[in-house]
């Protein structure tokens, strides 16, 4: 896998959402987990999930140790805006990109939008088989979760006697 492909699609990616956010936007993909990160994540993560969702500090370690992990923040003027945390999962039909967290703080502007449409470049660029997630039919704030990962053509796989969906996009 060429890496200068992959950023390409970040760069395309950040010059979409330039428009939004300003001159001040940069895309970063930590090489090393630090705790500036971890601070960037946890804020992500405190304003677009409930506290039941969110991760503790050793699961959020279990999972920067999964294989071939795409970690992505949208930064504006140093703060994070958005955050992409995903992994390889193996399946008998073949390697799986698992969306294990994606958030973003701006909401009904198409920030959204404009991201997984890279992930799912991303995903397909790297030869995945399809693309995995778990969400819900709408959160807490009435965001409706599962029919925006319709419309990009996810399917729902099962549903959980919690609420939980999980949801698959064939690539």
């Amino acid at each position: 896998m060429d890496s200068s492909f992959s950023q390409d699609i970040w760069e395309k990616m950040r010059l979409q959402l330039v428009p939004f956010f300003g001159e001040g936007l940069r895309i970063v993909i930590p090489e090393s987990w630090s705790e500036h990160y971890e601070t960037w994540f946890k804020e992500v993560e405190a304003y677009s999930f409930r506290e039941s969702l969110r991760y503790n500090n050793e699961e959020l370690k279990i999972r920067l140790n999964e294989e071939l992990l795409l970690l992505l923040f949208i930064v504006v003027n140093g703060n994070p805006e958005g955050v992409i945390l995903g992994y390889r999962v193996k399946r008998e039909q073949g390697d799986v990109f698992y969306l294990d967290t994606f958030a973003v703080k701006t909401r009904g502007k198409g920030i959204g939008r404009i991201m997984l449409t890279a992930i799912i470049k991303w995903a397909t660029l790297n030869r995945f088989q399809a693309i995995e997630l778990d969400t819900e039919a709408e959160n807490e704030l009435g965001i409706p979760l599962q029919h925006f990962y319709e419309t990009f053509g996810f399917v729902v796989q099962r549903v959980e006697d919690d609420g939980n969906i999980t949801m698959k996009l064939d690539l």
